[in-house]
């Protein structure tokens, strides 16, 4: 019969933490659109008691009062009329004798306003939500947007926007940044809002040179190690930019060049149709929207997937429509060819639809920097092995090094088990774990992995036989 052996009575500890699950986070993107809205917020059907004094004031006057869009004594009605019943007069509504006696009303009746106000703004303050509203903002509704950010028409592109992401392409949420003006400035401070905001799909509504630098900046710095906000900008160029020439910065092919990074997407068309509806007669109208709307769009379709490896290539985008007049100077294969040459993400028209022939960022130094569906998988993997270090082990005391460097080591590999069975990487690399012996409260790992590529193209050879 075996002996029990024997040690000296007292208690050992036993580190026996096993990965035994692993639920890794969502691999849902944000994007941040930056642009232009309403500068007046929108206040509906506002209850308004007429004063014994024969003056009134809105619940926003102090705001300042913008205009009166319609004013009624029932929900509904517009049977007030400003000029005749009252007037406007420095933010207050000041009631006429006349028009009180001619719609039949006096004091104390009550009445429903629908008007505008100023919206705060405060560039002192970007940040106090008291004193500016021209600010960062989570939306998950589309109504919600309107409500906020004004009718969708174009003066309001961050609504037009809003409304292909979360109507069209039912991203499950986004963020806006509205901007105060279309300066330069106005862009660039904007990025301030977003520095720390959880957001990975950075889109600028302009078309700016300075501004694309800026935003270019932003996104290499967001994404270093030590900050570890993985980011990509979506960007465009002006109506008729020309296809041109890498030597020339004003083409896109020059604008390529001057931008390349793989934290970049530059996209071909310069113009699009975009169609709405009068927010009053409800007619169906079109504007034309430039190159970094059209690069908003591709990126909030993209975002549509919570599937870190998604390719869009050969997929087709509703929403805007692509002139044909343009086919000549961006559509052709030979200009396709040119702005593929030059790392240009390429679409052209299919059926009143966009078509991607090729997703590319800027970067064609390798494949790997080339393929947008690899850098999103990366970002996502960074992302997600920082979340899960930091939830399961950061806290835990190191009982027993060995023991402790094997526990994290499985967690990793089964952290990759599960991106390989979801298909975000192809096959799994090396996985080590170290705690070195000169910073004992700190777990160095290092992993690689295959990355998911895309088929593009198909070579062969053939031969006749006789």
């Amino acid at each position: 019969m075996a002996g029990l052996g024997y040690r000296l009575p007292g208690t050992t500890i036993e580190d026996v933490t096993e990965p035994s699950s692993v639920n890794i986070s969502s691999s849902q993107r944000t994007p941040v659109f930056i642009g232009l809205a309403s500068d007046y917020v929108f206040v509906k059907q506002e209850e308004v008691i007429i004063s014994s004094t024969g003056v009134n004031d809105l619940l926003y006057t102090a705001r300042g009062i913008y205009e009166v869009d319609k004013a009624g004594t029932q929900k509904g009605l517009s049977d007030i009329v400003e000029g005749t019943a009252f007037d406007l007069t420095a933010d207050q509504i000041v009631w006429t004798s006349a028009g009180l006696i001619a719609l039949g009303i006096g004091r104390g009746a009550t009445t429903y306003f629908s008007y505008y106000y100023d919206r705060l703004y405060d560039a002192d303050y970007m940040t106090d939500t008291t004193k500016n509203d021209y600010r960062y903002k989570e939306w998950t509704n589309y109504g919600d947007v309107v409500a906020d950010l004004g009718e969708r028409i174009p003066a309001n592109p961050l609504v037009m926007i809003a409304y292909l992401a979360l109507k069209l392409f039912n991203v499950p949420k986004i963020a806006t940044v509205q901007v105060r003006s279309s300066s330069n400035s106005d862009y660039i401070d904007a990025l301030e809002l977003i520095k720390y905001r959880d957001v990975q799909t950075i889109c600028p509504l302009t078309t700016n040179a300075n501004v694309r630098a800026a935003y270019k900046s932003h996104v290499i710095e967001r994404c270093l190690p030590d900050n570890g906000r993985y980011r990509v900008l979506w960007t465009g160029a002006a109506v008729g930019t020309p296809v041109g020439d890498e030597s020339d910065p004003t083409s896109l092919r020059g604008i390529s060049k001057l931008m390349a990074n793989e934290l970049v997407v530059f996209v071909n068309a310069t113009r699009a149709k975009y169609y709405y509806n009068d927010p009053t007669t409800r007619e169906e109208l079109t504007t034309v929207v430039d190159g970094s709307f059209i690069a908003a769009t591709i990126a909030a379709y993209r975002d549509a997937f919570n599937y870190p490896s998604t390719t869009l290539l050969n997929r087709t985008v509703a929403g805007l429509e692509l002139y044909s007049d343009d086919y000549d100077d961006y559509y052709s294969e030979y200009q396709l060819t040119l702005c593929g040459g030059s790392s240009v993400f390429i679409m052209q028209s299919l059926a009143g639809t966009i078509k991607v022939i090729d997703d590319l960022t800027t970067d064609n130094s390798t494949v790997e920097t080339n393929n947008i569906n690899i850098i999103y998988a990366k970002h996502y993997i960074a992302k997600d092995v920082a979340i899960q270090m930091d939830r399961t082990f950061i806290g835990k005391l190191i009982l027993d090094r060995g023991s402790f460097a094997n526990t994290v080591n499985a967690y990793l590999k089964l952290m990759f088990t599960i991106y390989h069975q979801a298909g975000i990487i192809e096959e799994i690399g090396t996985i080590t774990v170290v705690l070195p012996p000169n910073r004992r409260d700190t777990v160095e790992i290092t992993y690689s992995y295959y990355a998911v590529y895309t088929a593009k193209y198909v070579t062969g050879t053939y031969t006749l036989e006789v």
